[in-house]
């Protein structure tokens, strides 16, 4: 029996990918994902350190944190395309700056870091888009594009603490700004539940805009 893949909807909640689509899909799951700067992973792990006691307790599940950009399911020989298909597409795109503001969390939601501008992320996911019809040509479904990306810092939390960690969290200011260099394609394998790196793909340096290129 094949491991069921858990999901993520618009706001990062994890859910099942049977639920989504309807239908079990036998191949591999892919995320495109922001790479972080190892200062920003640092910072996120000090904002959430006075909540290590609980995670030991298991009333809330810390998240490896990430920014999620896109998500799809494919199968494993459609890998070697898939690659040339987003080199080609994130090699004509920019970075870009973006700043990281304050927390969010909502009842049933977990928390993440808000970011305060995502008129470039909304850029960049559509330039995905083209990769759907592809996709769904194959049998592989529909891609998911996340137009309003966060960072992830506690992934589950039990209900006799969600309140509070909501009220103290609401309560603090939060800014850092990093610059979007680089993303990942990441795949969880169908028979596992962890995601592994599949490749890089850097972005152009801000004003070395190329011209496009036909897919």
């Amino acid at each position: 029996m094949q491991a069921q893949i858990p999901d993520r909807n618009e706001a990062g909640v994890l859910v099942s990918s049977e639920l989504q689509a309807g239908i079990a899909f036998s191949g591999n799951t892919y995320e495109i994902r922001v790479n972080l700067p190892v200062e920003v992973m640092h910072a996120a792990a000090e904002a959430i350190s006075g909540l290590e006691n609980w995670h030991k307790q298991r009333l809330l599940k810390i998240a490896a944190p990430a920014i999620l950009v896109a998500r799809f399911h494919a199968r494993e020989e459609m890998e070697g395309t898939l690659l040339r298909w987003i080199n080609r597409i994130i090699g004509t795109q920019e970075g870009f700056q973006f700043a990281f503001n304050n927390y969010g969390s909502m009842p049933k939601q977990p928390l993440y870091w808000r970011i305060q501008d995502k008129g470039n992320f909304r850029q960049l996911t559509e330039r995905l888009r083209v990769l759907d019809g592809w996709m769904q040509g194959n049998g592989c479904g529909a891609l998911r594009l996340i137009h309003s990306p966060r960072l992830l810092l506690v992934e589950e939390m039990d209900s006799s603490v969600e309140r509070q960690i909501q009220l103290e969290f609401s309560s603090r200011c939060h800014h850092l700004e990093m610059e979007l260099r680089e993303l990942e394609l990441m795949r969880c394998d169908a028979w596992s539940n962890k995601f592994q790196l599949v490749s890089r793909f850097p972005l152009l340096p801000p004003g070395f805009k190329q011209p496009e290129r036909f897919i």
